[in-house]
């Protein structure tokens, strides 16, 4: 499945998810759960779970809705919360489940922490369960930045081997995802790469055959 992605305020993230899945789109965005306390230290303190979104204002609609959805983010009247559809151009960048499967790894792992503290006996132990998962999670973005560090590094460091007139797409710059170009030049590790009108100088690294 491919997805498109919709913009919009970021305290309506999850409202507009939940009504536009009422009427009938195909729409997702990470959420978690957290919990508040409300009148904090009082007689009446009372602890509530709440579903806050992963990525603020952010969604992904199934690319079969594309036109239903660009004509509703136009409808005057409509129900929904205001929204806009994510393009380069007259394209729209077309997400792959692949590149979404993170958010979704993230969105997990968030339900399964909830899900333990939940069954906990007691508040003290279900805020040992929270604080671990949170140093857990601290634990793996730092690996996961230092691994992503040493292979940009080593892909920066190699000359660019596409020949003139390829015709790419580019990776790891969400701006162009989705977007293809054709590459005019090179020297060394980066390559002058023409897309309509444009011309940007990119690291190879980004760039791939847009047939693959």
């Amino acid at each position: 499945m491919r997805w498109i992605i919709l913009r919009t305020g970021g305290g309506q993230t999850l409202p507009l998810m939940t009504s536009l899945r009422a009427a009938g789109f195909t729409v997702w965005t990470p959420a978690r759960t957290i919990r508040k306390v409300l009148r904090p230290g009082k007689p009446s303190e009372k602890r509530i779970e709440v579903d806050v979104p992963i990525l603020s204002s952010f969604l992904f609609g199934g690319e079969a809705d594309m036109g239903a959805l660009f004509a509703e983010a136009r409808r005057e009247g409509s129900p929904h919360a205001t929204f806009s559809i994510f393009h380069v151009g007259d394209r729209v960048p077309l997400i792959g489940d692949g590149q979404v499967q993170g958010l979704r790894d993230e969105e997990a792992r968030h339900a399964a922490t909830m899900q333990a503290m939940r069954e906990a006996e007691s508040r003290d132990e279900a805020e040992r369960i929270r604080i671990d998962a949170m140093k857990s999670r601290n634990a793996q973005r730092r690996a996961r930045w230092a691994l992503d560090k040493a292979r940009i590094a080593e892909l920066r460091a190699r000359p660019c081997d596409l020949a003139r007139g390829t015709e790419v797409r580019v990776t790891d710059m969400p701006a162009l995802v989705g977007v293809t170009g054709v590459v005019e030049a090179s020297e060394g590790p980066v390559a002058q790469v023409r897309f309509g009108a444009l011309a940007w100088k990119i690291e190879a690294w980004r760039l791939a055959p847009a047939q693959l």
